[in-house]
Parts: structure tokens; sequence; C-alpha cells
């Protein structure tokens, strides 16, 4: 059971019963005081089925049945302020008062958890019924009409404070909920960054790490194979002595661009630190890589030197493997790499599937 079930099932019940435990015990020391008006002899039945229906909805929604949400408040603070407003027109004198306080926590109750139409529908419904029965009462007994006239205006000007209150609560609410949703963006928008290279917008060092674990995971138990590519932008440093680092920057948002043209959705890029970059394919075997990487390779050689008209091929040296089952990432970054420096040995700008072991490397003519 996790905390808001317990809090459901276990306090708020609880809560609510000692409120009402402490209302009848309120109501039986009136009665025993003499300030309770007896005369109506309804009052032996009206009472325990009041009760009763105030324990069921307090106890059985919460376990048995699937009365939740508004309707539940709904029901539970109109049948409250039913028996509150009745037994309060039962005491004559100022003490009631003190009775009429009970149905305005109905009120402020149903404020916390309904909408505002709903909350004015509960202190209205209370209001009517109040002034329904006080109608009754003047027309069926011996009641003082000014009292009754006062009391009926005490307890209007009451519930309109709750009213306000109430409004007030749902404005502090509507706050609360508007800085939280706020805040989660917030969240989400720095979770993002924590994931993405910040020059690229690729996925990070961080990220593609956890997505090679998570693959892994997949592998190992029959779904899902991939396939390593480690690219590596040649000679890259002269880019930036020859060009600036201004330029050198939109050089890797161009890469970064064309790397994630050429692969499908399901796969995944990341600039793995420098310029160095990963390709993730997914379901894919060393061939069907290669072809991917061949397509990021001829991109790259046709880019244009941002900003400038010098000429400057650019070109990209990558190393294929395919993870094979068992392995550690380790293992699996350790082969690409290897196969990366083969093909920087080779001259650069190729494309080079690690060798199965004992297998010399195989080198992939470009077109």
């Amino acid at each position: 059971m996790n905390q808001a079930d317990f809090y459901s099932r276990l306090v708020r019940p609880l809560v609510l019963f000692a409120g009402l435990a402490a209302y009848v015990l309120f109501t039986v020391g009136l009665l025993r005081a003499g300030l309770l008006d007896t005369s109506a002899g309804s009052l032996a039945v009206l009472l325990p089925v009041w009760v009763l229906g105030c324990v069921v909805l307090v106890t059985l929604p919460g376990y048995f049945s699937r009365l939740h949400g508004a309707p539940l408040v709904l029901s539970r603070a109109f049948w409250f302020n039913l028996g509150a407003v009745f037994l309060a027109l039962l005491v004559p004198g100022p003490t009631r008062m003190i009775m009429l306080v009970v149905p305005l926590f109905s009120v402020v109750y149903a404020a916390i958890y309904l909408m505002r139409g709903q909350v004015l529908a509960v202190a209205l419904g209370t209001a009517l019924l109040y002034a329904a029965l006080a109608g009754f009462r003047l027309v069926t007994t011996s009641a003082d009409p000014l009292f009754e006239l006062l009391s009926a205006l005490a307890f209007g000007v009451m519930l309109s404070g709750v009213l306000l209150l109430s409004a007030e609560m749902h404005r502090l609410r509507e706050n609360l909920v508007e800085r939280n949703r706020g805040l989660r963006e917030a969240m989400e928008r720095l979770q993002e960054l924590a994931l993405r290279d910040e020059l690229t917008g690729l996925h990070n060092r961080r990220f593609i790490m956890e997505v090679l674990t998570r693959q892994k995971a997949l592998a190992d138990r029959g779904q899902h194979g991939f396939t390593l590519c480690y690219c590596d932008l040649d000679h890259f440093k002269q880019v930036n002595d020859k060009f600036g680092h201004a330029t050198g920057d939109q050089v890797l948002r161009a890469f970064a661009d064309n790397a994630e043209a050429v692969v499908r959705n399901v796969d995944y890029v990341a600039r793995f630190g420098g310029e160095e970059f990963l390709l993730v394919v997914v379901e894919a075997d060393e061939t069907t890589a290669a072809t991917v990487a061949q397509r990021l390779a001829e991109r790259t050689r046709q880019m244009q030197m941002p900003g400038t008209d010098e000429p400057f091929r650019l070109t990209v040296s990558v190393g294929v493997t395919r993870y094979r089952s068992g392995e550690s990432i380790d293992d699996l970054l350790s082969r690409a790499d290897t196969a990366l420096y083969q093909a920087k040995s080779l001259g650069r700008d190729k494309v080079v599937i690690a060798p199965e072991p004992s297998v010399r490397p195989v080198r992939v003519e470009l077109p």
C-alpha cells in the first residue's frame, strides 16, 4: 500500500470518524442538558439513520465500491449537512450558532476537492435546506420568528464567508498547480539538457551509454541486436586552427544534422566527445550499418566550409562493429575504436568493419 492509498483508506476515514464522533457526543450532551428540542418525535429514528449513512459514506467507498472523486465528496457533503442542519434547528437558543458551524466545515471540505461550481452547489443546497426546514419549523411549532430570521441571516453570512474562503483556496490551488506545472516543465528541460549535447543537439555521452546498456540487455535476451558505428572527423583540428572555433562549431552542427539524416527513427546518434560521434543502428548487421556509414561519409565530403569560399575537404573515418551477445560495453567500444583506428591507418575517409576473432580487418571501398 503506497502513501496515497494509506491516507485514502485509513487516515482520511479516521479523521472523518473523529469529527462525526465529536459531533454526535456534543449533540448527546445538548440533549442531556435539555437544550435540544425533542418535540420532533422522529428524532430517535432520523438520528441513527443519519449516523449510519455517514458511516457508510466514510467507509464503503474506500474499500468496496467504485464511488470516488467528485460524486463521493458531493454525497458526503450533502448528507452531512442534511443531518447537521436538521439537528441545528432543534436547538432553539443561541447555541444553534455553534451547531451551524458544522455545515460550514462540509463546505470547506468540498472546496478542497471540488470545482468552484460544485462548491457553490453545496453551499446553495445547504442554504435552501436550512430555509426549508426553518420554514417548516415556523409553521409546525411556536418558534420565535425573529430568532429564526436572525439565525437564518447569520447562517447566510457565515456561508458567504466560507464561499469567499473557498474561492481563495481555489485561487491558491490553481496557482500551486500552475507553479508545479512550470516546475515540472523546467525539470523536463533540465533533464533534456542533461541528456543532450549543448552544441549539436544530439544525445550526449551519458545518454548513449544508457542506450547501449539497454540495447545490450535486449540483445542478450535475443531481441533487437544492434551495430555500432564509431565516427571521427578527419583532421578536425586543422579546421579550428585555420578557420577558428566558431567555424568548427558550425561544422560539428552540420555533421550532426547529416548523421541524423542517414539513420532511422529507431536508431540513435550521439556526440561521444570532441569530434567523435556514435551511431547505434538497431536490428542491423555490419553490412547494413556500413552502408549507413558510407552515406554519412558521402554527405561529409559534400559539406562546404561555413562562411568561407576557401576549399577544405571534410571527411570522416568510421569503425563498424556488431554487438556480440554477452560481451561488455567496454569491449564493444574498444573493438569499434580499433576498427576506427584501422580506418585512420588506411588513409582516413574510410569505413572499416571490425573483423571476427582471428580474421583480418575488412576494408569497405567507398564509391
